[in-house]
């Protein structure tokens, strides 16, 4: 016999979960907030914890550093958000129907994650890469399910003309995270409210790698539609074409430049150039000092958010009310 005041503990449990799940639709199906069962794999992509720095930073007073860990994603980066953001916008759309085959490019975290999803729901995948793509890499995508065939193309226009022909062929599906919408529009629906709901809305600054551009888009579109005062930041190498963009302010000079249609630069607030053996520094001080194992463009990410951290004034940081840094960290290769 169960006592009353264990039934009314039970009673108050169950309504906080159904208030929670109530949230969800906020957020989207694909953002799980309460939901121990799920329906299937897919539902395990996003809604990824933000890990307090404790040691990193710390002697960076009335400032609180956090990693946001997508490389707690299925496949272990923030491209599963991009692959299934596209794909089921594409099946949406009609450009991607049952049996049709998708078609990628490269040997990349995102053609892992494609291929991992295309797996899940049934669609045959065909892998095309460089020569010079690593024995291991072409192997990890076998082991996910591609086909991969390995070309003697090694420059990336060849290579798409490549895939673009084998799409034609094969009649399939051919995604470009570099142009789809979809790709920024996903972080916006899920990544950024998962922050500022996490932090509750006590965002200062956030800070990512740009890779596509769309995950930083996304999110610092949605953070800023929060709070306009969030810092919106990239830290990479100095000669990406994201960090030539942002170190000169000649129209001119910006407009030769040519960045993916999904980044938004006018939402950048700040640019850092880290070097590769900064990011390397920064990568081993993650495991030594905080037990986390992450890939090397989250050195890179930290690096940048250890520098931004220097700029702010004595009345930006507050021991009670500490100046909050997100650091987005991609991926765990």
């Amino acid at each position: 016999m169960i006592d009353p005041i264990s039934k009314g503990i039970d009673d108050f449990g169950n309504s906080l979960l159904q208030a929670l799940n109530n949230v969800q639709g906020i957020f989207g199906k694909e953002l799980s907030v309460a939901k121990p069962i799920k329906d299937n794999v897919l539902q395990l992509i996003g809604n990824t914890p933000l890990i307090r720095l404790n040691r990193i930073g710390s002697e960076y007073s009335g400032v609180q550093f956090y990693l946001k860990a997508e490389f707690l994603n299925p496949t272990g980066s923030a491209k599963d958000r991009t692959a299934i953001a596209m794909v089921l916008d594409a099946e949406k759309r009609g450009k991607l129907k049952k049996g049709m085959p998708i078609i990628l490019l490269g040997a990349g975290s995102s053609s892992v994650s494609f291929t991992w999803i295309g797996k899940v729901k049934g669609y045959p995948v065909y892998c095309l890469v460089p020569l010079t793509t690593p024995p291991e890499r072409v192997q990890l995508l076998r082991s996910y399910g591609a086909d991969v065939t390995v070309t003697n193309a090694s420059d990336p226009i060849k290579l798409t003309e490549l895939a673009d022909e084998k799409a034609k062929k094969l009649g399939g599906y051919l995604p470009d995270e570099l142009e789809n919408p979809a790709n920024p529009n996903f972080h916006f629906k899920t990544t950024g409210p998962e922050i500022w709901r996490d932090l509750q809305g006590k965002v200062g600054a956030v800070i990512s790698a740009p890779g596509s551009g769309g995950a930083i888009t996304g999110i610092g579109r949605y953070l800023k539609s929060q709070d306009r005062r969030v810092k919106v930041i990239i830290a990479g190498k100095q000669n990406s074409p994201f960090m030539e963009y942002g170190k000169t302010d000649n129209p001119k000079e910006r407009e030769r430049i040519k960045l993916p249609a999904v980044y938004d630069p006018k939402l950048i607030d700040h640019y850092f150039h880290v070097t590769k053996d900064e990011a390397l520094h920064l990568q081993a001080d993650l495991y030594e000092k905080e037990g986390i194992f992450a890939g090397l463009t989250t050195g890179t990410v930290i690096t940048g958010a250890l520098r931004f951290s220097e700029t702010l004034s004595e009345s930006e940081k507050n021991e009670r009310n500490p100046f909050n840094i997100v650091i987005l960290s991609p991926d765990r290769d």
